[in-house]
């Protein structure tokens, strides 16, 4: 009897093991589970590194609301504000690589302000993935409406006259408008002053006002003003016309070869996304980027959409940082 039972107990153990193999069977011969299979299973946050109304805050509203349809997953703009954009930039940069944190880069995050701070809290490359390019938009030149130039020709032809007579205003020290002008400056060797504001507001105020006679900024913000009659545009700084502007020629089709100095937008993320998630946000970038329905908004404020691949934006970032770079330094342009 006991050698029965015993039997029994073996036989059971066995068929115990048995099943527990069998049950093992369908996850040992599955084909792995990628990364991005089972992403997003979560709402993701896109990172403003700007005060809403702002044209990157307005980018990224229109660039989350596409990705959402495009992912099947809430994207919510967040906005981090401070230091020209470093404080929400670091953030990120900080953040868990699972592709649940984005971040809206740009031409001051990503490219100047390495070049105007003597600290960084972050590396503009070693410590992002770089997903797609979004938008493009240039600067314009504009003088008040009673300032004697009419071309950017006659307006370079007046400074050289009088060196350190004229002033020009941008939105700020280290703005995009600032650095455009910088490196017209630098093409033209021109002695200008520069009067740098706190925002574009007051500063189109004091240029149409008279107490500023040339402004350098994104066209979007001048638009109305330039209608109205109350500034006039000479130029604006992309190697392609402004949307707002095409009948307005760029600075290289006045004269000055090569010139492209323009605010740009980007998708970015931490190091260490993985590749999986990576190429997913970025094929649904450029499948929302190219629905008329969401360019055209961004037309509408005067940005071009700029698609490039994670590669080619990684270059392209590169590039622009060794450009702003010379231009700082040679200008001796700094923030605090």
């Amino acid at each position: 009897m006991h050698n029965l039972n015993g039997n029994r107990a073996r036989l059971s153990r066995r068929r115990f093991s048995a099943m527990l193999a069998a049950l093992a069977l369908p996850a040992a011969f599955a084909p792995p589970v990628h990364a991005a299979d089972a992403w997003p299973s979560q709402p993701i946050t896109l990172i403003v590194p700007f005060p809403p109304g702002g044209t990157t805050d307005v980018t990224g509203r229109i660039l989350a609301r596409a990705l959402s349809t495009q992912l099947g997953q809430s994207v919510i703009v967040e906005n981090r504000a401070g230091a020209s954009g470093n404080i929400g930039s670091a953030f990120v940069a900080r953040a868990k690589p699972d592709g649940y944190t984005l971040l809206m880069s740009g031409v001051g995050t990503h490219a100047a302000n390495a070049a105007l701070y003597a600290s960084m809290p972050y590396d503009p490359l070693k410590d992002f993935t770089h997903i797609s390019s979004i938008t493009s938009s240039p600067n314009v030149i504009a003088v008040n409406p009673e300032f004697p130039a009419k071309t950017l020709a006659e307006l370079v032809s007046l400074l050289r006259q009088s060196p350190d007579k004229y002033n020009y205003a941008s939105p700020g020290a280290g703005s995009s408008g600032n650095l455009a002008f910088e490196l017209l400056k630098q093409r033209s060797d021109l002695k200008v002053q520069h009067i740098p504001y706190k925002g574009a507001s007051q500063a189109v105020t004091d240029v149409i006002g008279g107490q500023v006679p040339i402004l350098v900024m994104v066209a979007d913000t001048l638009e109305p003003h330039v209608r109205a009659g109350k500034l006039r545009v000479l130029a604006s700084t992309g190697a392609s016309r402004s949307l707002l502007f095409p009948d307005l020629p760029t600075v290289a089709e006045s004269g000055f070869p090569d010139f492209d100095a323009v605010s740009w937008t980007g998708l970015s993320a931490p190091a260490g996304l993985p590749d999986a998630i990576r190429d997913r946000l970025a094929q649904a970038t450029r499948a929302a980027l190219t629905d008329p329905e969401v360019v055209k908004p961004l037309k509408a404020t005067g940005n071009a959409v700029t698609l490039r691949s994670p590669q080619d934006f990684t270059a392209f970032i590169t590039g622009e940082i060794q450009k702003w770079a010379t231009v700082a330094k040679t200008a001796g342009l700094k923030m605090d």
